[in-house]
């Protein structure tokens, strides 16, 4: 592609996406409109389902003349023919078009429709729930972790793989400014113990496992494990 043909092309990019982000933040300001009024009566609701456009751009390629007089170049530079200038504008329509000597001019019309997909391409999104329970009350760093998972039509997902991961980096700046010293990546590794980080739910879309948070971490510090399934994620946070 040459350099022309870049430029062009960039042009037409920046102008659709710049169409996709007004309708996105049009729909952004949709979307925060309260669903009922001050006395408590529901109020209608809006959607931009899609956006027609219509755009009718101008090419335009000009040679430019030479600022010195060319029987006074070398023979070598005399034969250098000028580089043509292209310029991408939208057209003046009250202005009329002139024929002007050493240029040519396109015009082109883009037509087409940006379409609004919902999340997930409208089937239900999944859902991540996650949760500890103190086994005993004696015993407050031996918990029971408890994960649902479900999506947006109320439907319980079962034969699901969970999967859980301690995130040592953002555990790490929490526990800093929650006031805990002396922490590291292996600390808070050696700190939480999982019986098992693979889980599979059950018929009702529920599994569990047991945790302990060992006892040598310092009181401020936290825990942020991170609980998923499949490119759905949730975060808990686990203080001992």
């Amino acid at each position: 592609m040459t350099q022309s043909s870049k430029f062009v092309a960039n042009s037409v990019e920046q102008i659709l996406l710049g169409l996709a982000r007004g309708l996105r933040d049009a729909q952004a300001v949709l979307d925060d409109l309260p669903p009922t009024d001050a006395f408590g009566r529901p109020q209608p609701g809006y959607h931009l389902p899609y956006l027609d456009f219509n755009i009718k751009a101008t090419v335009q390629a000009q040679l430019s003349e030479p600022e010195n007089n060319s029987s006074a170049l070398p023979g070598a530079l005399r034969k250098v023919r000028p580089i043509p200038q292209l310029r991408l504008a939208l057209p003046d329509l009250k202005k009329a078009p002139s024929e002007a000597s050493g240029s040519t001019e396109l015009i082109s019309t883009f037509s087409g429709r940006l379409v609004s997909v919902p999340p997930s391409n409208g089937l239900p999104v999944l859902r991540l729930a996650a949760r500890t329970l103190v086994k005993e009350a004696a015993k407050p760093r031996q918990q029971q972790l408890l994960v649902t998972l479900s999506n947006s039509a109320g439907q319980l997902i079962n034969d699901a793989a969970v999967e859980l991961n301690l995130d040592t980096e953002a555990s790490l700046a929490l526990s800093a400014a929650a006031g805990a010293s002396g922490l590291t990546s292996e600390k808070l590794r050696s700190g939480l113990q999982l019986s098992q980080r693979l889980l599979l739910t059950d018929q009702q879309g529920s599994a569990s496992c047991d945790l302990t948070l060992a006892a040598g971490l310092p009181a401020n510090t936290q825990l942020v494990l991170l609980v998923s399934s499949g490119p759905t994620l949730t975060q808990l946070i686990l203080t001992p």
